[in-house]
């Protein structure tokens, strides 16, 4: 069982959740960039949620199924479709032998993601299935899709997954999903929360006002690296002498043009910039699906702050994924 690429798209790979504590080595984490979605597209089909998935980013690619395949896609609102008949996100279908899943446009964020019940045979590599584009390992030979490329499916599927096949041998897709007006609370506002860094320290009180108060964003240099941010630069002169700091996703820093770079998941581990802070991780999924000329608004916030948020967040995605296990369960007991 296999799915094949007919249509590469701009930028699709296959990632999982990421290679763990090899940062300290210089080991970059890769892993889906919107972990949410990453998750919720997993737990649709049945799958643990690290399972690898495909992520697709802009203009998606198109698909074709050589066996019945259940899949669920998440993420920006890319309208899709099967034999030119619309199907809806945030659910369960069967794909029938042959047919093919393609993407239009999205008026709405920037990255989707593809889940494939059973899971996807992918290289392996440090742990994870995730894709190093820059090392070239890991996933498929270790880059982007192409059109051509042909992924195996894996096979060994759990109790729940084979009643999925059964259930919508008929109607082909499941009568519920996620809530997508609740999860767009996730997605909503352009304000990022920002905990103070070491690099914080080279900053006056009336730059960090000056950060708070620009309306930024983002330029076309942007891919799983980081985001370059345009506005008014939050100082006008030369931070010199600037010791090597640590880096990690969501870390800002600011460039030789003082523009702040949000870092994603590609980022490199130790950076000279000076760093303004680093994105609360419950705004990074937000981030994730930002693209050109998206806005992005700093509030500086303090970790006791962050973590009353952390809490808040924590439970707002238990909901969501409560919701999902009980309809599973449901489907389970048909």
């Amino acid at each position: 069982m296999s799915l094949i690429i007919r249509e590469a798209g701009l930028y699709s790979s296959i990632q999982d959740l990421g290679r763990q504590k090899q940062q300290h080595i210089g080991i970059v984490k890769n892993g889906s960039i919107d972990q949410l979605n990453h998750r919720l597209a997993n737990m649709l089909v049945g799958n643990e949620e690290g399972e690898a998935i495909i992520e697709m980013t802009i203009k998606l690619p198109s698909i074709q199924f050589t066996e019945p395949t259940l899949i669920a896609f998440t993420g920006a609102n890319f309208p899709a479709f099967v034999d030119g008949k619309k199907i809806a996100p945030y659910k369960i279908h069967l794909m029938d032998k042959g047919e093919v899943l393609k993407f239009g446009e999205a008026s709405k964020g920037t990255r989707g993601y593809l889940a494939i019940a059973g899971g996807i045979v992918a290289e392996e590599w440090l742990g994870s299935k995730s894709t190093s584009i820059r090392l070239e390992m890991g996933g498929y030979h270790g880059r982007t899709l192409q059109a051509g490329d042909e992924i195996e499916i894996c096979r060994n599927y759990t109790p729940l997954q084979k009643k999925l096949f059964e259930n919508l041998e008929e109607c082909k897709t499941a009568s519920w999903g996620v809530d997508q007006y609740t999860l767009a609370l996730n997605y909503l506002t352009d304000i990022f929360h920002v905990i103070s860094g070491e690099g914080m320290t080279h900053f006056n009180e009336a730059e960090i006002k000056h950060l708070e108060s620009q309306v930024y964003k983002v330029s076309n240099r942007f891919n799983r690296t980081g985001l370059t941010l345009e506005g008014n630069s939050v100082i006008n002169r030369r931070i010199v002498d600037q010791s090597f700091l640590s880096v990690k996703k969501g870390t800002v820093l600011l460039n030789e043009g003082n523009q702040p770079v949000v870092m994603l998941n590609d980022h490199q581990s130790l950076s000279s910039y000076p760093q303004i802070g680093t994105i609360a991780s419950y705004h990074i999924d937000k981030l994730a699906q930002k693209k050109q000329g998206s806005k992005l608004i700093f509030k500086k916030i303090t970790i006791q702050e962050a973590e009353r948020n952390m809490r808040k967040h924590a439970q707002f995605v238990k909901q969501i994924k409560t919701g999902i296990r009980y309809k599973l369960n449901e489907e389970l007991n048909k």
